[in-house]
């Protein structure tokens, strides 16, 4: 009678197994956004694949404020284990105070002019093409950005010519993660992918190939796109052509 009940519960075990082998399950490309860990909300120990741009992106600030609280200069170098203050010291603040000063006594001396400077020059050349064939678009899906829902197998194209200063899956949440730099004031990021087509440090043109589009879960073909002045996030819609135009 025991070899009977053993019996039995050996073929159960094998049917159960079997089932769940059969099942279909796929997993998706992208989870929600959920930051890196930092040391505190105001300090960042630099981990292996981080950059001061993806550090910056995931905490909200902007990459310029980050390297000017932590006394670092470009090209913006740091090493593992660097720990980076994510808000202004005391000594900075200071020292802005004292800047601020001694800039508006020389504002007062010079006549007013005209905003010609080069970063004010490009901002105006500036010409946003969408990354992909967006089919659909799904606002507020994450913290910040879109999700553009594409064609199975398309490539992603940068918005506009730019360095790449990010390009990995380092920052939790995003997948595969490119982040595009195009002037001071201006980055572009691309998540979500498949395949990444180029490297940091590399420089892009406006429309080049960059990325391979990734699916979700429901095999859906969809990009992460997100567009920050300043480390800020801005609305897409604002700067990009009207869908079907």
């Amino acid at each position: 009678m025991r070899n009977i009940y053993t019996a039995i519960s050996v073929l159960l075990l094998v049917v159960f197994l079997a089932s769940c082998s059969s099942s279909n399950i796929y997993a998706p490309v992208y989870s929600q956004h959920a930051p890196s860990k930092t040391v505190s909300p105001t300090a960042h120990i630099v981990q292996t694949g981080d950059t001061l741009y993806s550090i910056a992106w995931q905490n909200g600030k902007d990459y310029k404020s980050l390297a000017k609280w932590n006394n670092i200069s470009s090209p913006y170098t740091i090493y593992k284990g660097q720990k980076l203050a994510l808000v202004a010291t005391k000594s900075t603040i200071k020292k802005k105070k004292k800047s601020l000063a001694t800039k508006n006594k020389v504002l007062i001396k010079q006549k007013i002019t005209k905003n010609t400077s080069n970063n004010y020059q490009k901002r105006l050349k500036f010409k946003w093409q969408w990354p992909i064939r967006v089919q659909k678009l799904e606002k507020e899906r994450v913290k910040s950005g879109v999700v553009l829902y594409g064609h199975s197998k398309e490539l992603v194209r940068s918005s506009e010519s730019g360095k790449v200063v990010y390009a990995g899956n380092g920052l939790k949440g995003y997948g595969n993660l490119l982040i595009v730099m195009h002037n001071d004031e201006y980055l572009t990021a691309y998540g979500y992918n498949k395949r990444l087509l180029v490297k940091e440090g590399f420089f892009v043109k406006k429309g080049q190939a960059i990325a391979e589009m990734g699916i979700d879960n429901k095999k859906r073909s969809v990009l992460f796109f997100e567009m920050r002045r300043h480390g800020k996030p801005v609305s897409v819609t604002k700067y990009l052509p009207k869908l079907g135009e």
